[in-house]
C-alpha cells in the first residue's frame, strides 16, 4: 500500500459502519454474523479500532488481510457532487455510490441499492469514493442478502464508550429504546439515534459521526437486509491497482519513438498531430478512465488520452518520501522556495485541509496548480503562493517537484525547469475575465484598473465560479473593491454555492470588507444554497471581529439555516462562549427550534456546553424583565 493510499483510507474510514470481513477469525467478538459496528480509528495503515454495537472495541487488520466490510460509509461525509439517487432523489449521493452497467446513468444510493430498487437482474458498479474505480459487481439476483443487526429502531441501548451527556440517561445501566436512525449533521447521514429513555428523556445520539459511540446495545434490533459481498473490503484495492502505479496528480512523460507511441495508442485513444506537444512536455495526470487509460493534461490546457504503457512517471519527490529540516519552526520535507503541485482531487483536498487552513471554494483555481512555498509554519503546514495569491495548505495536500538526483541530464532538468516556469506564472490565458478575477484575488490594483478600461471585459465575469468581487473579498483587497463598486459590479452575484461576496468576507476573516460592501448597499442577511448568512459563517469559521461587524451594521442575529439551526447554535456547538455572549447580547432568539426541535437552551444540553447555566439565566432575566414590565404598564394603565 502506498502513503498516499494509506492516508486516504484512514482519512476515508473513520465514522463508517463495518460488518465482519472475507478474513474474520475473532469468533462472536462482533456479536456475530451481520452485526454492525462503527470505525473509530486507525492505529496504523495495517489496523483499524472497530467498536461494535455490543460495546466491544478491538483492532482488526485492513492490510494483507481483511477483518472487515464496510457497510454504509454515509456517516464518514464522503459524497460524490454531481450524483444524485434515481430513486429516493438523494442529491449528492453521500457514502458508496452505485451506478448501473446496463442503463444510462443511473445511479443509487446504499439505502436503496440494498432496498432493492431498480431492476435487480442489472449488473452494477460499486463506486466506494470520488475518483476511485469502478467495480463490475454480478446482479443482486444472483447474490446472497444477510440481515444487518445492532444499534437500529427498536434496540434497547445503554451508554457507549464515548458518552459524554452527564445523566440524561437517567444514570450508567438506564436503558432506552431507539426510536429512528437520523443524521447527526446533514454532511453525515445515518450517524445518530433518537433514543427514548425509560426516565421518560429522549435525545439525539453519535452512532457513526466522526467516529463516536454513545451508545451501546444491550438487545440488537434488525437494520434490513443487504448484499453482503456487494460491500467493500476496508482496505483492499479489489486488484485494480493502476497500470505503471499511476495517480490522479502524478507528472508524467513520454520517453518513446513517436512510432512505438502511435502503435500503442490504438484502441487507447488514438494518435493525432496535435498530440506532438506531448513528446516534449511534461504533463499532469488528471484522470483515469473506466478502461484504465490514463488522462493527461498539459499547460497548454490540452487533455489526451493514453495508453498506460506509453507514460514515464517523471522525477518528483511526493509528501512523506524523504525528510529534509525546515526552513522555520520543526522538521519538513519542504523548503522555503520550493516548487509544489497542488492537490487535483477536490474531495480529497477538502478533507485534508481541515485544521490545515481549512478549504475555501476561491481555492478552486489552485487544484493541479504549481506554486511556491513562502513560509513554513510551526505545525508543519505551508503557505503557498500560488495563481497569483497565497493559500495554507496541509503538506499532504501538495506534491514537491524536484529533480532526483543526479540521474537527471541538464537536458531533462531544463526541460522540468521550463514546465515548472510556465506553470508557476500567472499566465495569459486569452480569456480577459479570468486575468481579472486573478488580478483582483491577488489585490493587483493596477493591473484591474487597466483591464476595467477594456471594453470587452465583464466586470461580473467569472474564473473558476469566482467573480472579481468575491476573490477581492474574501482576499481582503479593499481598494479593489472599491474600484470594483466604481463599474457598477453586482454585489449580489452568487458561484455556484449560493455565496455571495459578503459570505467570502465572511468566510476570510474580513471586517473592513463587510463594511465597504455594507455602506455599498450588499445584502448582510443573504443566504446561500445551505441557507446560511455570513453571521453563520463567521461564527463557524469563529470570526469573532466580524459577528460583531456584521451585528453592529443590524445583520439579523436569529436567521435558520438549513438545518434549522441559527447562529446561537452555531456558537453552543463551537462552544464560544464570547459569541454566545455577543449574540445574546444583540437579541439573539433563544426559543427558535431546529430541524430536530432542539432550541438554544436544549442544545446547549445535548453538546453538553458548560454555559448552560449562562444561557437559563438569561433566559429568566428575560422572562423577569418582560413580567416586570408588564405589571408596571397595567397599574400606571389599568384599563389596558
Amino acid at each position: 500500500m502506498t502513503t498516499g493510499r494509506n492516508n486516504r483510507v484512514m482519512m476515508e474510514g473513520v465514522g463508517a459502519r463495518v460488518i465482519r470481513g472475507p478474513d474474520w477469525k475473532w469468533g462472536k467478538q462482533d456479536g456475530g454474523e451481520g452485526h454492525v459496528g462503527t470505525v473509530r480509528s486507525f492505529e496504523s495503515p495495517e489496523e483499524v479500532v472497530v467498536v461494535w454495537d455490543n460495546g466491544t472495541a478491538a483492532n482488526y487488520r485492513c492490510s494483507g488481510a481483511y477483518d472487515v466490510r464496510i457497510f454504509d460509509s454515509a456517516p464518514t461525509g464522503i459524497k460524490h457532487d454531481g450524483t444524485m439517487c434515481d430513486t429516493c432523489r438523494q442529491q449528492p449521493i453521500i457514502g458508496i455510490r452505485w451506478k448501473c452497467a446496463e442503463c444510462n446513468n443511473y445511479d443509487l444510493c446504499t439505502t436503496c441499492y440494498h432496498g432493492d430498487k431498480h431492476h435487480l437482474r442489472h449488473r452494477f458498479y460499486r463506486i466506494t469514493t470520488p475518483g476511485s474505480e469502478r467495480v463490475l459487481l454480478e446482479s443482486r439476483r444472483k447474490s446472497k442478502k444477510i440481515t444487518a443487526r445492532g444499534i437500529f429502531t427498536g434496540g434497547r441501548v445503554v451508554r457507549g464508550v464515548d458518552w459524554q451527556w452527564e445523566d440524561q440517561d437517567g444514570g450508567n445501566g438506564r436503558r432506552g429504546k431507539v426510536t429512528e436512525i437520523q443524521d447527526w449533521s446533514a454532511a453525515s447521514p445515518h450517524s445518530a439515534a433518537y433514543v427514548l429513555w425509560d426516565n421518560g428523556a429522549k435525545n439525539l445520539y453519535r452512532v457513526g459521526f466522526e467516529g463516536m459511540s454513545d451508545l451501546k446495545c444491550v438487545q440488537d434490533a434488525k437494520g434490513g437486509s443487504f448484499y453482503r459481498d456487494h460491500c467493500p473490503v476496508l482496505g483492499e484495492q479489489n486488484g485494480n491497482r493502476n497500470p505503471g502505479g499511476l495517480q490522479i496528480g502524478d507528472l508524467v512523460n513520454i520517453d518513446l519513438d513517436l512510432e512505438i507511441v502511435q502503435s500503442l495508442q490504438h484502441g487507447h485513444g488514438g494518435w493525432t498531430d496535435g498530440m506532438f506537444e506531448t513528446l516534449t512536455t511534461t504533463g499532469t495526470v488528471c484522470g483515469i478512465d473506466e478502461d484504465h487509460d490514463i488522462v493527461v493534461q498539459y499547460p497548454s490546457g490540452n487533455r489526451w488520452t493514453f495508453n498506460p504503457a506509453v507514460l514515464t512517471k517523471a522525477n518528483v519527490v511526493r509528501s512523506g518520501e524523504g525528510v529534509a529540516s525546515g526552513a522555520e519552526g520543526g522538521s519538513s520535507q519542504f523548503l522555503v522556495g520550493d516548487l509544489v503541485q497542488i492537490c487535483y482531487d477536490i474531495d480529497r483536498i477538502k478533507l485534508l485541509q481541515r485544521g490545515h487552513g481549512e478549504w475555501a471554494e476561491a481555492m478552486l483555481p489552485t487544484l493541479g496548480k504549481v506554486g511556491r512555498v513562502q513560509q513554513i509554519y510551526s505545525d508543519s503546514d505551508l503557505k503557498v503562493e500560488v495563481c497569483g495569491t497565497s493559500w495554507t495548505y496541509n503538506p499532504a495536500a501538495v506534491t514537491k517537484v524536484a529533480p532526483t538526483g543526479s540521474a537527471v541530464t541538464n537536458a531533462s532538468g531544463e526541460r522540468l525547469s521550463q514546465l515548472l516556469k510556465k506553470l508557476f506564472e500567472t499566465q495569459e490565458s486569452g480569456d480577459i475575465n479570468e486575468e481579472l478575477v486573478k488580478a483582483a484575488a491577488n489585490g493587483d490594483l493596477a493591473k484591474v484598473e487597466d483591464i476595467l478600461k477594456r471594453p470587452d471585459v465583464d466586470v461580473n465575469g467569472q474564473c473558476a465560479g469566482h467573480t472579481a468581487m468575491q476573490a477581492a473579498s474574501q482576499n481582503g483587497h479593499v481598494d479593489v473593491l472599491k474600484l470594483l463598486l466604481k463599474h457598477n459590479v453586482d454585489l449580489e452575484a452568487e458561484d455556484k454555492d449560493g455565496d455571495r461576496a459578503v459570505h467570502h468576507a465572511s468566510f476570510g476573516d474580513e471586517g473592513s470588507v463587510i463594511e465597504v460592501l455594507q455602506r455599498g448597499g450588499a445584502d448582510l442577511n443573504a443566504r446561500n444554497k445551505r441557507r446560511q448568512t455570513p453571521l453563520h459563517i463567521a461564527v463557524n469559521k469563529g470570526h469573532l471581529q466580524v459577528v460583531k461587524t456584521l451585528l453592529d451594521f443590524g445583520c439579523h442575529p436569529s436567521l435558520q439555516d438549513s438545518e434549522g439551526d441559527t447562529p446561537l447554535h452555531d456558537a453552543i456547538s463551537k462552544k464560544r462562549d464570547d459569541m454566545l455572549s455577543v449574540l445574546l447580547e444583540a437579541g439573539a432568539d433563544v426559543t427558535i427550534t431546529n430541524n430536530n426541535g432542539f432550541n438554544a437552551l436544549h442544545h446547549a444540553a445535548l453538546r453538553g456546553n458548560p454555559r448552560l447555566a449562562y444561557i437559563l439565566s438569561y433566559i429568566l432575566n428575560y422572562i423577569l424583565a418582560y413580567v416586570l414590565t408588564y405589571i408596571l404598564v397595567y397599574s400606571v394603565h389599568p384599563s389596558l
